[in-house]
């Protein structure tokens, strides 16, 4: 079998294997978790994103090894989200309150081209 890329989707067989759930569990638990958000394609199959798979890691930590109810996980999920997002629109500030110091316009052109760069990735 060839093994796949960190950022390749994988289907329910190989996230529940990666996960260490059996498949049914992961059926579950996206009619428990609304952050899970897999790609469903129209025939039904299912694609995990990177993204995914790390959330579902976290679901598993938050029930198995925290013995946390789904309740009680959805909301530490909630809460993770919100600080998460509070901490990107600090730093989003931040970085537009600064000015950049900018002394012609090959010195623009190099930082929107690395600034292109890092987006492209």
């Amino acid at each position: 079998m060839v093994k796949k890329s960190p950022d390749a989707y994988r289907t329910i067989g190989e996230a529940s294997k990666e996960i260490g759930v059996p498949t049914y569990v992961l059926r579950f638990w996206e009619t428990k978790f609304k952050q899970v958000k897999l790609i469903k394609r129209p025939g039904g199959r299912r694609f995990y994103k990177p993204e995914d798979i790390r959330l579902l890691l976290k679901i598993k930590n938050f029930l198995k090894n925290d013995g946390l109810s789904i309740k009680q996980a959805n909301e530490k999920l909630d809460t993770d989200i919100n600080n998460a997002k509070s901490n990107i629109d600090t730093n989003t500030n931040r970085e537009y309150e600064e000015k950049p110091n900018f002394k012609n316009k090959d010195e623009i052109l190099n930082r929107l081209n690395n600034i292109l760069e890092v987006l492209s990735k």
